[in-house]
């Protein structure tokens, strides 16, 4: 069983073909539903994350107790920092990086947490986007609160240089696959205007 962890802006039907959508009865008010998937021939449980790392984790954490999961994708949007990352690529990220702090602490000196992604899976990601025709760039992400992501503090982290996306719960996602040794793939899109016009499906299909 496949877990896919979303957030709120992604219509997963628009990507996966999925039968048989039920909503999971869960602690909380977790948005879980489970499916089959055609496109990844195997069953799914979708995520949908609001916002908050903590329901994140309480929700992974319910999920693994309740269901026997194989494997994670992670598919979310990236917001730019990197201006060679534009709408609609898709980002291949090599490193995490996690800063919990707000904006106004980070000329302190803030804790950033850090997490390598595996090579082997990013491969395998390469290999099918290669043959899917969609455009990339490699690069690595930020992960900070979802509401101190705005245009003031994405131009301070361009001036930087250090990071080529923001998004607020990729690196959560990772932390916990790799604490409970289960392989993640992630599908990382580069924001734009129109997200409601991109599919992927050809990429999930291709994936497994």
């Amino acid at each position: 069983m496949i877990v896919i962890i979303t957030d709120s802006e992604i219509n997963l039907k628009q990507h996966i073909k999925l039968k048989n959508t039920q909503r999971i009865i869960s602690v909380g008010e977790l948005d879980l539903t489970i499916s089959n998937s055609i496109s990844l021939k195997d069953e799914i449980i979708s995520f949908k994350c609001k916002g908050s790392k903590t329901e994140l984790v309480v929700g992974l954490r319910w999920i693994k107790d309740n269901f026997d999961i194989t494997s994670i994708i992670f598919f979310g949007y990236v917001d730019p920092v990197n201006i060679n990352l534009l709408g609609n690529h898709i980002i291949i990220p090599q490193k995490l990086f996690s800063i919990d702090d707000p904006p106004l602490e980070w000329s302190n000196n803030p804790l950033i947490n850090k997490i390598e992604i595996d090579a082997s899976r990013n491969k395998m990601i390469r290999k099918v986007i290669h043959n899917t025709n969609y455009d990339f760039i490699y690069g690595d992400i930020l992960s900070i609160e979802k509401k101190f992501i705005n245009p003031s503090v994405i131009d301070e982290l361009r001036n930087l240089n250090y990071f080529d996306g923001l998004n607020y719960i990729i690196f959560t996602s990772n932390k916990f696959a790799n604490e409970n040794n289960i392989e993640i793939y992630n599908i990382c899109i580069g924001k734009t205007n129109s997200m409601s016009n991109l599919k992927f499906g050809k990429l999930f299909e291709k994936l497994f």
